[in-house]
């Protein structure tokens, strides 16, 4: 920090010639005349440095012990404007780059949406841009209460939504997911019926009456949890009907079936001639591209850069590098092994899309076979899967009141 004050006020490196050297350095100590990296040279010159504030108080003693000061070097923010006073580019530069942060940093550049799954971020970002926020927006026309509450009108299923200005960034965090206890129980009463058939494997329920219980077997439309409550007397009988929204979790077990064909001749793309190397600048909504032009049967690879003043300060300015390959089509044809081996790796991309909706593998029962031209994989895998749908709960009429006498 102490480097950093002597740069900013600026300070000189003297040498010091003369008999009354040691008298000049006592009147320098006692009128407060602050030397650093003093040392003596072998001609018996003296060779320090000070402050250009204290190099001015120097005249007084420099005449009365008559020795020569000579400035060796200068160094510091008043010499630097000094030698750059020509400069007026570069002064003019500084200043419109300092003007320009001030303008950008008022604005939003960046808008980070997290915590989505259900709906994706193109989506939601078309959506505040019909909202009005979008790139480029000033910050004071933001109103992050706002937001979060259209977002939470706009889409049901979030449940959660925060808003916040960090930088030049928005961020909207939400979460996705069912209602609270509380929401559920203004919805209106409710069944649950099976949209799937199979063998109950497991069934919490939380509110409603369970008409199936675990192993029993269930087809598609049955009634699972009905949304009615019987409340009945010492004597078991009806006395009044109370509806629920009914509410659990009940999971099956099912066969689903798999087939799929996979030719075994397909086209493979070949690399032909050098790659070719392109750029790109882009401002705001301006784009500007040279090289990387691409044509018939050709592949782009587009990289971009966007520059960052700080971790949340990201300016609407960005470069990038395109990469573009020429191929050529040339038909294969599978190996018997191969050809098995890409059918496993579409299976397995298959059972891999059903976890993340959820569902469980509990058995492959799918066998693989090359048949003449084409390789099928048949057969079935063995699913876990939670099931149920709401459907409308049939309202009684209420039982009529009985009497002493009706007893």
């Amino acid at each position: 920090m102490e480097g950093f004050l002597r740069l900013l006020s600026g300070y000189v490196k003297i040498r010091i010639q003369g008999d009354q050297g040691e008298r000049f350095l006592n009147l320098c100590r006692s009128r407060g005349i602050v030397m650093r990296d003093l040392a003596r040279r072998e001609d018996g010159s003296l060779v320090c440095s000070l402050s250009v504030r204290h190099f001015f108080l120097l005249s007084s003693i420099h005449r009365k012990t008559k020795v020569q000061i000579h400035i060796l070097e200068k160094h510091g923010l008043p010499f630097f404007f000094v030698r750059s006073k020509k400069r007026k580019a570069f002064f003019l530069g500084i200043l419109l780059c300092a003007v320009l942060l001030f303008l950008f940093s008022g604005r939003i550049w960046n808008i980070h949406i997290e915590g989505n799954i259900q709906n994706s971020t193109p989506e939601i970002l078309a959506f505040l841009g019909e909202q009005g926020v979008s790139h480029g927006i000033r910050k004071s026309k933001v109103n992050c209460s706002e937001i979060a509450a259209s977002v939470r009108q706009n889409y049901p299923e979030v449940t959660w939504v925060s808003a916040r200005i960090e930088g030049t960034r928005l961020i909207l965090t939400m979460k996705e997911g069912i209602f609270a206890e509380e929401t559920r129980e203004q919805q209106e009463p409710c069944s649950i019926k099976a949209n799937e058939g199979g063998t109950i494997v497991k069934m919490v329920t939380r509110a409603g009456v369970p008409q199936m219980k675990p192993g029993d077997v269930c087809r598609e439309g049955d009634l699972l949890v009905l949304g009615r409550l019987d409340l009945r007397n010492d004597s078991q009988e009806v006395i009044r009907y109370e509806y629920v929204h009914a509410d659990a979790d009940i999971y099956i077990k099912r066969d689903l079936p798999y087939y799929a064909e996979l030719p075994m001749e397909y086209e493979t793309e070949i690399p032909s001639g050098k790659e070719k190397k392109g750029w790109f600048l882009k401002v705001g909504t301006w784009y500007l591209e040279w090289g990387g032009e691409g044509g018939e049967n050709t592949r782009r690879i587009v990289e971009e850069y966007p520059f960052y003043i700080t971790g949340n300060f990201a300016l609407p300015v960005s470069v990038g590098k395109i990469s573009v390959r020429a191929f050529e089509k040339k038909k294969e044809v599978y190996t018997e092994s191969a050809a098995k081996a890409e059918a496993f790796r579409i299976l397995q991309e298959y059972e891999e899309k059903l976890m993340e909706k959820g569902v469980q593998i509990s058995a492959n029962n799918v066998k693989i076979e090359v048949d003449h031209k084409i390789c099928v994989s048949s057969g079935s895998l063995e699913i876990i899967q939670k099931i149920g749908k709401d459907t409308p709960v049939e309202i009684l009429e209420q039982p009529a009141e009985r009497t002493t006498e009706d007893g």
